[in-house]
């Protein structure tokens, strides 16, 4: 009997598949960029304007069609049959314009040279390489699980913080936002998963650190990786 009821929730069992949040303007285009052709999108309101990049089917370009439109959904399949579902909403200054789920193959080719690291709960999250290029700082990343337990990422979050004060408050923080968009999937039992994130160049003053953040969605685990200014000095040219 059990048996037969196993059968049966297996049967129906079924995987939600993330929505992700979208920010659009009327004055600017958003671009989302797959790692395989679009082959179909379809959108919920026709208040957002949706094409293909000319000459570039991998990316989408997205624009208001109207100011304060109501939020809406828009699925987009590619050429590997994967379905990704964005909730599409207005914003006056989108906080992200680029948005990517490719990996930057070329970095992620390159040789490791760092080994700064992190370590909580059976996750680990390492910064493995820093690439300077076109006055842009490449930050590769590593996050590894050695648990059974899957990682669902919640957020990535950037920012300098002062070294003197442990206690953090909002004043001793500066947010530091990318120049792209990287939503860092699902990190399977012990599986690992590298990303890239692009910022405009910087430094970092000696009083300082930057740190990066990587939460579990429902504020699970927590990854809090602190790069020091040192770090920066030993960013190298891709090979190509």
């Amino acid at each position: 009997m059990l048996g037969m009821l196993l059968c049966c929730l297996k049967g129906f069992c079924q995987v939600p598949i993330e929505s992700y949040p979208l920010e659009v303007t009327f004055n600017k285009t958003t671009n989302i960029v797959f790692p395989f052709a679009v082959k179909s999108v379809d959108r919920g309101s026709k208040d957002v304007l949706v094409q293909k990049a000319k000459g570039d089917d991998h990316v989408l370009e997205l624009k208001a069609g109207k100011a304060n439109f109501a939020a809406t959904n828009i699925s987009v399949i590619t050429a590997d049959g994967k379905l990704y579902s964005f909730i599409a909403s207005y914003a006056i200054e989108p906080a992200v314009l680029n948005i990517s789920f490719r990996e930057d193959s070329v970095l992620l080719k390159q040789k490791h040279f760092l080994h700064i690291s992190t370590r909580d709960e059976d996750m680990k999250l390492s910064l493995i390489s820093i690439y300077i290029q076109d006055r842009v700082l490449w930050f590769e990343f590593l996050l590894k699980n050695n648990s059974l337990i899957d990682f669902e990422p919640g957020y990535v979050k950037f920012f300098l913080q002062d070294k003197k004060k442990a206690k953090r408050t909002a004043a001793q923080e500066t947010e530091m936002t990318p120049l792209n968009r990287v939503l860092v999937e699902a990190v399977s039992g012990y599986d690992k998963r590298g990303f890239v994130f692009a910022f405009k160049q910087f430094t970092i003053p000696k009083d300082k650190r930057l740190i990066c953040q990587v939460s579990e969605q429902g504020g699970g685990r927590l990854l809090e990786l602190r790069i020091k200014h040192q770090a920066l000095l030993k960013a190298r040219t891709p090979r190509l």
